[in-house]
């Protein structure tokens, strides 16, 4: 396995966040393919950990249903099928209609400048094609026309839908790029700015129908 010293980070433990992500990223990027096992020793080893942490990062991936425990293998990669991500998307699609219904009748600007804090910083880390940026911007995008919301049940699903970590994969297995991801939030945003329920509603909708799209030419080519 190559080394990958950008996960270690000097004078301080790896936070469980961090580990997790370093396996998502290996998951991610192919260095561990469908079906390969996930052997704790060398990850530990590597990332310069105990053994505890990184059980406890497979865990959090097989709740996500990127890893998967098969009796006497172990924890093993899952090939991810595009319409588990579809199925996610598709719940994702019915709470932010309900959210950004709710944030147009609010009308707090303060979520609106939080969304452009963070649509110019997800399109500076598209750019400069740092992914990670760009998924922590996209998220913190989603999450504050979410948060303004007083329903708390949409709230505990929509994290539910473990929105980083799909946003991740979705991004990697995207037929455009990321550039073209980030700016598709503009729409979004000018819904709530305008304060077109109507409009917001549709928004979301060609949001994610337009990701879905996007990820099936990507599998078709």
């Amino acid at each position: 396995m190559p080394e990958r010293t950008r996960y270690k980070i000097e004078k301080r433990p790896l936070y469980r966040d961090e580990i997790k992500s370093a396996l998502m990223d290996a998951i991610t990027s192919g260095e561990l393919k469908p079906g390969d096992r996930i052997i704790e020793t060398r990850w530990a080893k590597e990332l310069g950990v105990s053994q505890s942490p990184i059980r406890e990062a497979i865990r959090e991936l097989e709740l996500i249903g990127v890893v998967e425990s098969i009796p006497y293998k172990g924890s093993v990669v899952r090939q991810i099928t595009r319409k588990e991500i579809e199925d996610t998307y598709k719940v994702r699609i019915a709470l932010e209609s309900m959210a950004i219904v709710d944030a147009i009748r609010i009308n707090d600007p303060s979520v609106i400048e939080s969304m452009k804090k963070s649509l110019k910083g997800m399109i500076s880390s598209a750019e400069s094609g740092d992914i990670k940026n760009f998924v922590e911007n996209d998220v913190r995008f989603h999450e504050a026309f979410i948060n303004i919301s007083d329903n708390e049940v949409m709230k505990r699903l929509w994290k539910q839908c473990y929105v980083y970590d799909n946003t991740k994969l979705s991004a990697m297995l995207s037929g455009d790029s990321i550039v073209e991801l980030a700016k598709r939030h503009e729409m979004l945003l000018t819904a709530i700015e305008n304060r077109n329920e109507e409009s917001g509603r549709n928004e979301v909708y060609m949001h994610f129908k337009m990701l879905l799209n996007s990820m099936k030419a990507a599998d078709d080519d």
